[in-house]
């Protein structure tokens, strides 16, 4: 805990910026020598053992390594040679002022709704997708079908969804006046909280803000509620159904491609693990542990 709590981080500061200098062997001495003080304790063994035994022992990977995953993971989130594919969060500068900050109001129980949306997301392992099912007046109209890339979430694929019905709205012109009321049913508590927290500026919960705040003005009224998952819910279930066959239909044309953060880090560790194996394979002190 103090090593990952409070040592990396103080190993790691601006690892970005000198990171090429550990290529000399005076310079990544120091980080790895400050590693194994920690990994004997760890470990409680004998002086004498070998750095890349104690790695081993303690499960914890070289420094070195963890190193070149953090100023990999600042290259590809924060730095100017920022990923293309990854779902960075909405710049600053494009931030709504705060007098337009939207409020997500919620389903009312004296109001009648003239659209009943439905919206699901679902990852499997062929792939990714999103389904939305709109009723109006009860009457299933609007079946839709979204496919994500690989690497997109589940939660990418709910919010997504939201994104698709909102923007679906906004062309549905035969519905004018007092028709314009909508209720959102959605089995997803991260994706509503997402939307209520001032702090979120990912790509897909602002476009999911920007859309409910042009159908206000367009004098729609677009209120939310949250259905439990498999309860027998027929919207809710049908919804389910068309996000699984989207994710697994290869003829559906990929909407979405950006990837979330803990996918980069998940990559990295693989490579970093990678790397930590061929490391053991060539060590000459493997024999003597």
């Amino acid at each position: 805990m103090i090593f990952f709590g409070a040592i990396v981080p103080i190993l790691s500061y601006g690892a970005q910026v000198w990171l090429d200098s550990l290529q000399r062997k005076s310079n990544a001495s120091k980080p790895r020598r400050i590693q194994r003080l920690t990994n004997i304790k760890i470990a409680r063994a004998y002086r004498t053992t070998s750095h890349e035994a104690l790695c081993v022992l303690t499960g914890i990977a070289p420094v070195i390594i963890e190193l070149e995953n953090t100023a990999k993971l600042y290259h590809i989130t924060r730095g100017k040679s920022q990923d293309g594919c990854y779902d960075a969060p909405l710049n600053y500068r494009r931030w709504p002022h705060p007098a337009n900050v939207i409020e997500l109001k919620n389903k009312r129980d004296n109001i009648y709704y003239q659209l009943d949306i439905y919206k699901d997301g679902s990852k499997k392992e062929k792939g990714v997708g999103s389904g939305v099912a709109i009723f109006v007046d009860g009457s299933l109209t609007h079946q839709l079908r979204y496919k994500l890339a690989e690497k997109c979430s589940n939660n990418q694929a709910e919010q997504r969804a939201i994104v698709k019905a909102l923007t679906k709205l906004r062309s549905m012109h035969t519905i004018e006046g007092s028709q314009r009321t909508t209720a959102i049913h959605t089995d997803s508590r991260i994706t509503l909280e997402a939307i209520v927290n001032p702090g979120n500026h990912q790509s897909l919960v602002e476009s999911i803000r920007k859309e409910i705040r042009t159908l206000e003005e367009d004098g729609w009224i677009v209120h939310f509620t949250w259905v439990k998952a498999h309860d027998n819910n027929p919207g809710n279930e049908l919804a389910d159904q068309m996000a699984k066959e989207a994710a697994c239909d290869n003829r559906l044309q990929t909407t979405y491609q950006k990837y979330p953060e803990g996918v980069v880090t998940s990559e990295l560790k693989c490579l970093g693990l990678q790397k930590w194996q061929n490391e053991w394979d060539n060590t000459s002190k493997v024999a003597l542990t």
